[in-house]
């Protein structure tokens, strides 16, 4: 079945492009908010008052586009994938456009295919996330690192040194690093359940794997709204032959089947 994914095109690209102004804006906003403190106001008061108005509509760009990312384009992105989601467990058409061959399972019985199906995300998912964390950590201790160098050095201006670790300790550097941390940690843990339900499992009609089904879809969707986190399309893009392999697999060990590549 060639693979028709509707939903990335139309929700997950406009997304993807807010968050790139998003980041723009929130590192122009940091690098000014710096600019203006080695800037001095009587000798260059043209440029002083330049890089002022630049930092405030910078960090006005910021906040606008942060609230517009949580309250718009990350809602409507989540919520058609999610309809999407119980489109092809049910067999159900519930956006305008469902998509062809984005979910592998050949399992016919709905609540298998929704649990499969989460499985698959959670694959990916903590795949991606894994690699994601290798740049984040490496990232993290860099700016931490020189941080404390500058800390440490007493010609250091203690408003310089305020403001950069303002901007380290804000949401998009360290606070990101652990949301990402904890978002690879929840979907690790409830990989390993929905492995090990599917694995022990007999009966798939039964209300109790029904129920662990739709409780391992609300973890996943939770989690993910909670981190607040985009998954990096490029590096889906790198890993998605490997871990399609992988899956098809970890479905044949299941008795679930597969028979395309799909993401998080």
């Amino acid at each position: 079945m060639p693979r028709q994914d509707p939903i990335g095109p139309e929700f997950y690209v406009p997304l993807g492009t807010a968050e790139s102004i998003s980041t723009i804006a929130f590192y122009l906003a940091a690098v000014l908010s710096i600019a203006v403190l080695l800037i001095d106001n009587a000798s260059q008061p043209h440029l002083y008052e330049t890089v002022q108005a630049t930092f405030a509509v910078s960090v006005v760009a910021f906040f606008l586009s942060s609230i517009v990312i949580r309250t718009y384009f990350a809602v409507r992105a989540h919520s058609n994938r999610v309809a999407d989601f119980v489109s092809n467990a049910f067999s159900v058409p519930l956006v305008p456009s469902p998509s062809e061959g984005y979910y592998n399972t050949t399992a016919t019985e709905p609540y298998l295919r929704m649990g499969a199906s989460v499985l698959e995300n959670t694959l990916f998912t903590k795949s991606i996330l894994r690699r994601m964390l290798r740049f984040e950590r490496t990232r993290i201790c860099f700016y931490v690192f020189a941080w404390l160098c500058a800390a440490l050095n007493r010609t250091t201006d203690l408003e310089v040194l305020a403001v950069i670790a303002q901007v380290l300790f804000s949401e998009e550097l360290v606070s990101r690093w652990i949301r990402m941390e904890w978002l690879r940690s929840r979907v690790e843990r409830l990989y390993d359940d929905l492995y090990a339900l599917i694995q022990s499992t007999t009966n798939f009609e039964t209300k109790e794997f029904r129920a662990r089904v739709v409780e391992g879809l609300i973890r996943y969707e939770t989690s993910k709204a909670q981190a607040g986190l985009s998954l990096s399309t490029r590096l889906f893009k790198k890993l998605d032959a490997d871990l399609s392999r992988q899956w098809t697999a970890l479905s044949s060990q299941l008795g679930i089947g597969s028979s395309s590549a799909t993401g998080p």
